[in-house]
């Protein structure tokens, strides 16, 4: 940790760059006289991170896998339709950049300001503080998810819409955010399991029932263990694409884990981060004598949930990787739940959000700080 400290002060300048100005936004928006320009500063914020995200080169994970591809990828349907490493959606995608041009850049820029801009049109319109909510988008989610999975990016914000949409019963238009989620990854039909979330919110008390239970079925890895065994039954269909990657990722237990992570550590981690927030979500629930609005509710659900799973499936990155569709809800959530906060408990949680903040993008950082640091572009 010393050396990636080291290193993002030395070579990693701009990340830092980029926290302290989302922070200071963070800030200034809590001022009435700059209430009404949030949401023009919040898209000069997301233009920034597609840029940064767009215009990188050999930088971030997942690198070779998808540049590959683009560079390989033949324009037929036979060829698109046989591409089982990927999903058919992210392929087409492709297909449809390299028609018109080779150029790998133009299709990073195009993937990014799509990803980035499907989540600034969300918290544009559902986040009353778009600015605090791109802070913790940022540091929990942006440099771990957006500089490297080009293609669950997409998923990760279209599940934004299907949460919404599920809360409001819109199921025509569910559907459709549901198909854009899984034509670019298949994993984003967990999202669909938010019906079954209730949408009055979660008491005290069922929160430590689940938080604590996952946890006590998560530390000795019983759920991994499971779909190993599911794994071997299903070891006789091994010919089917989703088997033969439930096969591989319950056979490699330290699939997609860095050597300088441990699981352990990487759960203690995430249960003192999450606990900082659901206590501040507590003290706000409480201060408002439990009144927030119904979609709200839903939202601290799906939360609650995705934090569960993450404790569930200990060991497994990959698996957990999956919670991220409902832990993402966090950068709306602390949107709405900012709003219902009060003056003296945000200028408060503001310094515990300085030093959150910085902690949560080492930890971003830091399982493959090699591909991060240093930052380069396709001019470098």
């Amino acid at each position: 940790m010393g050396n990636l400290i080291f290193n993002l002060f030395s070579e990693g300048k701009i990340y830092l760059f980029f926290y302290l100005w989302f922070f200071l936004l963070a800030v200034v928006e809590i001022s009435k006289d700059v209430k009404p320009y949030r949401n023009i500063i919040a898209a000069f914020s997301c233009l920034l991170l597609s840029l940064f995200t767009g215009l990188r080169w050999d930088t971030g994970t997942d690198w070779l896998s998808y540049k590959e591809l683009f560079d390989t990828l033949e324009l037929n349907w036979t060829f698109l339709l046989n591409v089982y490493a990927f999903d058919l959606g992210y392929v087409v995608f492709n297909a449809i950049v390299r028609f018109f041009s080779d150029s790998y850049v133009l299709f990073l820029l195009i993937d990014s300001f799509l990803a980035v801009g499907i989540v600034f049109l969300f918290l544009k319109k559902y986040s009353p503080n778009p600015n605090m909510s791109i802070f913790v988008f940022y540091n929990a989610f942006f440099v771990a998810q957006f500089m490297g999975s080009n293609r669950r990016i997409i998923s990760l914000g279209a599940g934004l819409f299907i949460f919404y949409h599920i809360c409001q019963k819109k199921y025509k238009k569910f559907a459709l955010w549901e198909l854009v989620a899984f034509l670019f990854h298949r994993t984003s039909i967990m999202i669909s399991l938010g019906w079954l979330v209730p949408r009055k919110r979660f008491s005290t008390n069922k929160i430590i029932t689940i938080l604590l239970l996952c946890l006590i079925i998560g530390i000795p890895q019983l759920p991994f263990k499971l779909v190993g065994i599911l794994g071997d039954l299903l070891s006789a269909f091994s010919g089917n694409s989703f088997v033969e990657k439930l096969l591989y990722y319950s056979e490699n237990k330290e699939a997609g884990i860095s050597e300088s992570t441990n699981p352990i550590i990487l759960m203690t981690l995430s249960v003192v981060k999450r606990s900082i927030f659901i206590s501040f979500y507590f003290y706000v629930i409480n201060q408002n004598k439990g009144l927030l609005d119904n979609i709200t509710d839903y939202f601290f659900n799906i939360y609650i949930i995705g934090f569960a799973m993450y404790l569930l499936f200990n060991g497994s990155p990959i698996f957990q990787m999956i919670s991220t569709y409902y832990t993402f809800i966090e950068i709306v959530l602390i949107g709405r739940i900012w709003n219902y906060t009060r003056l003296q408990a945000k200028f408060i949680f503001l310094v515990v959000l300085f030093f959150y903040g910085f902690f949560q993008l080492l930890s971003s950082l830091n399982a493959y700080s090699e591909l991060y640091i240093p930052y380069k572009t396709f001019l470098t």
